[in-house]
């Protein structure tokens, strides 16, 4: 007991921020509960049309007919959206292809060497990846509050689609900024210690791609198998926030800021923790295969629904190979743009097909 104690003494900040964490969860909870629980059933009976309705337009008629006045009203547009379902069947195709070639390297024990940089061991460990966390939550918290108060004075703020963009935004810089401070500052190392620098750029890239187009077949079969269990259940998932301002949003300007964000600012923010912090604390401790499933699976939970679990998770395992394998981020920084960039385009793709 005396050993806890001082450890919370040397950690006074910590033990404040968690209490501050936890508080306003509790708070957060209490309000939860303590709705009545008519409000609760209004609440779901507002609900259910507008969640119908995207379920009930993804019917095989619903879609021939939207395809078809699209291609009397827009040929051009169908005409692109003719080139990007070739475009993906061709990857997928070429996908397999480098499937196979993988497997037969690994069945005939010939290990793929594609080191890029030889990085420092990291002198920071998982006290400090929770220690970033608390900060990080804490920060998101309080930006929260600030802006609940400012949203008096900034009408844009009552913008839900908006708000949800910039506090992602903000809150990626004030990540990114913690990471560099403890990496820097704290344990006296350069942004190489984690995987932040220019050489083997273009090597990098072309690993990227080469990587990226070998997964994607992969995410089709998982997202295809859980396309046939949800159907089998009965279970109508979510619409993840950020496809939700794709799909709803009219303002031009915050599309575009949205979609810039989630293809290339967010993939940056998000490979320097999962990858470039975190992994390497866990591989400390843990060693390399946990390292990579355990981080995988964080980076999982926390970007989808259980529907979208297992196809973010055989991409977190890539992204932290491409990592372990080359030292550097640039490939997994490049792989996340990849992908993002293509759901990006499909949900605008859908998005035109609709209507939106």
């Amino acid at each position: 007991m005396g050993e806890l104690f001082d450890i919370m003494r040397r950690n006074r900040l910590y033990v404040f921020l968690l209490a501050f964490v936890v508080g306003v969860n509790l708070l957060v909870l209490a309000g939860r509960v303590g709705e009545r629980p008519l409000e609760k059933e209004a609440a779901v009976l507002r609900e259910r049309p507008a969640e119908k309705a995207p379920v009930e337009q993804l019917g095989v008629r619903e879609w021939e007919e939207k395809l078809e006045r699209l291609a009397a009203q827009n040929p051009v547009l169908y005409l692109f959206l003719g080139i990007l379902n070739l475009l993906v069947l061709f990857v997928i195709l070429v996908g397999l292809f480098l499937d196979v070639y993988f497997i037969a390297r690994w069945a005939r024990r010939k290990p793929i060497s594609i080191r890029l940089v030889r990085q420092d061991r990291p002198r920071w460990g998982m006290a400090d990846v929770a220690r970033v966390v608390l900060i990080f939550l804490s920060c998101g918290y309080a930006f929260m509050i600030i802006q609940a108060i400012a949203s008096r004075l900034f009408p844009v703020l009552h913008n839900e689609n908006f708000r949800m963009v910039f506090n992602t935004a903000v809150m990626n810089v004030v990540g990114i900024s913690v990471i560099l401070y403890f990496v820097i500052r704290k344990h006296g190392q350069g942004v190489d210690a984690i995987g932040l620098t220019p050489r083997g750029l273009r090597s990098g890239v072309f690993y990227a791609a080469v990587g990226y187009v070998a997964l994607v077949p992969v995410i089709a079969g998982i997202m295809m198998l859980t396309f046939f269990v949800t159907r089998l259940l009965e279970y109508r998932p979510p619409i993840q926030p950020i496809v939700r301002v794709f799909i709803e949003e009219k303002e031009v300007s915050l599309l575009w800021f949205s979609a810039l964000f989630a293809a290339v600012f967010g993939p940056i923010a998000e490979e320097i923790f999962f990858r470039g912090f975190m992994y390497t604390a866990v591989r400390k401790r843990l060693g390399m295969f946990w390292a990579m499933v355990g981080t995988s699976a964080v980076f999982s939970f926390l970007h989808a629904h259980p529907v979208g679990f297992f196809p973010i998770l055989a991409l977190g395992m890539l992204l932290a190979y491409l990592y372990e394998k080359t030292g550097s981020l640039i490939p997994s920084i490049s792989v996340h743009i990849m992908h993002n960039l293509a759901m990006v385009a499909l949900v605008f793709a859908g998005r035109s097909v609709g209507g939106g």
